[in-house]
């Protein structure tokens, strides 16, 4: 949906800032409603200021491409580091995977509780909570990424009912019978994570798109002692209260969940911090951080066609732009694009054989194919 790009920010007397710069890939610059959904995530994201949440810090648009100004993240996402532990064979250790799970707590907590300044409830749900959007910073840090498939009612359009706004195996199953979402879709994903974390595998994957919206549906959650020995019996009972099929027999708030993983950890005993997660970092990276969150490779911004932007969210300046991002007609830099070659770390087989291949889930749906297909594929998928 969109390019990723890692970029310098230079201000006066050498004041110099990474950031990264998400762009709506040209394609989609003309379609309304895509267009609106990339806005809608902007100036919901523009709310969200939390050490577990990336910050955005712009929004742009110049000759008719959008983009989004962010936090960069010099780390990995959670999904290399199951790539890491699959290919040294063994799943992530009970006290960094709840330690983890507790920090994104913390951020969704935050996001779902926040209201504007006069106390109106902005009712967010971040509707995408996957290992790819959690990212992890070279210190330890855990923050979540792309609250772009959230929904505030007080701020996101309506999309049409049918639209699948998140990846299939980390949907909740209230999502797949359309029966409205709240929080505790956010809450069920985190859960699915936390599972694979300590099970070394995927929760939710079946051979086709069609299998895994099935296995969703139906919730049932193989017994975690029996995959890892190392499991608690305490911490299993959490993460299963987390994947109740009911959303009202589950937690009821992302706060809840966190504080009961918090009480685990002091039970366990086995003190953890940032810094081991940060050495956990270190070892899944094995070379140049990812993008912010891990797509394709990165093209140069040089490359790009735009040469001005102009910020959506700062009062135009002399010059016709309250922002430029690329270099300027006259060669002088005002942001340098940094190129990064993607991560893939070797296939290997193992006691968590397929977990790496299986990161990324049976091949989806044709990504030309329009969002009323998607919609009645979905719709048509389950018996009534």
């Amino acid at each position: 949906m969109a390019e990723v790009f890692v970029a310098e920010s230079a201000g006066i007397e050498g004041f110099k800032k990474q950031v990264a710069i998400k762009r709506v890939l040209p394609q989609l610059s003309k379609k309304e409603q895509f267009i609106a959904m990339f806005l809608d995530e902007a100036r919901l994201s523009a709310h969200l200021s939390h050490s577990n949440v990336v910050s955005v810090f712009d929004i742009g648009v110049g000759d008719g491409t959008y983009f989004i100004v962010m936090e960069y993240v010099d780390g990995a996402d959670l999904r290399a580091l199951l790539e890491h532990q699959k290919k040294v064979g063994r799943p992530m250790s009970v006290e960094i995977a709840a330690f983890m799970a507790a920090k994104m707590c913390q951020g969704l907590a935050y996001a779902h509780e926040l209201a504007t300044a006069d106390g109106k409830h902005l009712q967010i749900v971040h509707r995408d909570i996957t290992p790819a959007n959690v990212l992890i910073t070279r210190y330890g840090e855990v923050k979540i990424v792309d609250f772009g498939l959230a929904k505030a009612s007080s701020q996101l359009a309506e999309s049409d009912a049918g639209i699948i706004k998140g990846k299939f195996g980390y949907l909740a199953p209230e999502t797949v019978l359309e029966q409205g979402v709240d929080q505790r879709v956010d809450i069920f994903a985190l859960g699915i994570i936390l599972w694979e974390m300590l099970a070394g595998r995927r929760l939710f994957l079946g051979d086709s798109d069609y299998i895994t919206v099935r296995l969703v549906r139906d919730a049932v959650v193989p017994s975690l002692q029996q995959i890892n020995g190392e499991v608690p019996r305490d911490l299993e009972q959490i993460i299963r209260r987390a994947l109740a099929r009911d959303p009202a027999a589950r937690y009821r708030t992302a706060r809840e969940l966190g504080r009961d993983l918090t009480r685990f950890l002091y039970r366990y005993g086995r003190p953890v911090s940032e810094d081991d997660v940060a050495g956990l970092v270190e070892r899944a990276k094995g070379g140049p951080a990812r993008a912010v969150d891990g797509t394709q490779k990165i093209a140069e911004l040089i490359d790009m066609m735009l040469l001005e932007f102009k910020s959506l969210t700062k009062e135009p300046t002399a010059g016709g732009s309250g922002l430029n991002l690329l270099p300027t007609l006259d060669g002088a830099s005002l942001m340098h694009g940094e190129a990064h070659e993607p991560s893939s770390p070797p296939r290997s087989e193992g006691p968590l054989g397929g977990l790496a291949d299986e990161l990324e889930g049976p091949e989806s749906l044709h990504q030309d194919e329009s969002s009323s297909s998607v919609a009645a594929w979905f719709r048509g998928l389950i018996p009534r």
